[in-house]
């Protein structure tokens, strides 16, 4: 599976090597940060290409071939829709996948039929799961007399 990721920040980085270990994935990460870029280090068998996330001269290169997967998970909203969406509109990748911090503006993308996934919105429902579970466990448990 061909996989493009674009930023290289905390993210980037873990999915990029979590991506890495199937073997059967070949993956593609970009970031303007050449800092960024270097933390995956020596061990990384993928391939790294310094470039900006609004370089089209940059997808053209990278996806010239069928690009399975394509995450933009970059500090920028902005950037990671339109990204998403160059990725899936004029370089026909399967599917894209981009990082929008705003819920507001998630929700408005996914109804265009841009996957997203919302931190903001994953971490209130996390937070929701562990207070709901600690409430649970506090009437599950026997009263102590």
């Amino acid at each position: 599976m061909k996989i493009v990721i674009l930023g290289c920040g905390r993210l980037g980085e873990r999915v990029a090597k979590k991506m890495e270990k199937d073997k059967a994935n070949s993956v593609i990460v970009m970031d303007k940060n050449a800092n960024a870029l270097n933390k995956l280090g020596k061990d990384f068998s993928g391939q790294v290409i310094q470039a900006d996330g609004t370089d089209m001269q940059a997808y053209t290169e990278v996806m010239k071939e069928k690009t399975d997967l394509f995450i933009a998970i970059t500090s920028s909203d902005n950037t990671n829709i339109m990204a998403a969406e160059i990725a899936k509109q004029k370089f026909k990748a399967e599917t894209a996948i981009a990082r929008v911090d705003d819920p507001i503006r998630a929700k408005a993308f996914e109804e265009l039929g841009i996957l997203t996934f919302c931190p903001t919105t994953l971490g209130e429902k996390k937070i929701a799961k562990i207070v709901e579970d600690s409430r649970k466990k506090e009437t599950e448990a026997p009263d102590e007399e």
